[in-house]
């Protein structure tokens, strides 16, 4: 008998978006969405995207995209800029602003999830987290080590 209840993709789906209600409401004071979020962290790592870069990380379309970066750009969270290299690409780099919340926002996300990844054992939590990498490998995302 087909239960739902039973089902990967079912059980994968409900984890993300209740994940996703508790990061929007971990963010909700910052005036932040959780694909604002993604692009701050990793251009905490990178110093600067391209707008296909983002499209990518995010897994948006480009108008979507463009009006989230817009957002951001107006909040002076990050600059928008025509790539000196080839004008039909556009680079993204953070503000002083964007860049300041990294002191505040890592930790404070960390502190809203600790107890509810902590509910699972930390044996559990890393075996949850590998095959979580191995489904988005499978389903063709790159996974950065």
């Amino acid at each position: 008998m087909f239960l739902l209840e039973d089902q990967i993709g079912f059980n994968l789906n409900r984890v993300a978006l209740l994940f996703r209600r508790e990061l929007i409401r971990c963010l909700r004071e910052f005036h932040l969405t959780p694909e604002q979020w993604q692009v701050l962290a990793m251009l905490w790592q990178k110093e600067e995207l391209t707008q296909k870069q983002i499209i990518e990380l995010t897994l948006q379309d480009a108008p979507s995209a463009s009006k989230m970066m817009r957002r951001m750009e107006h909040a002076g969270l990050i600059q928008v800029k025509v790539s000196k290299l080839d004008k039909r690409s556009t680079i993204i780099n953070l503000t002083a602003d964007g860049r300041s919340l990294q002191r505040i926002l890592p930790k404070r996300i960390l502190t809203h999830f600790d107890p509810i990844l902590n509910a699972m054992s930390e044996k559990n939590r890393k075996m949850f987290l590998l095959l979580l990498k191995q489904f988005r490998k499978i389903l063709g995302d790159e996974v950065k080590k």
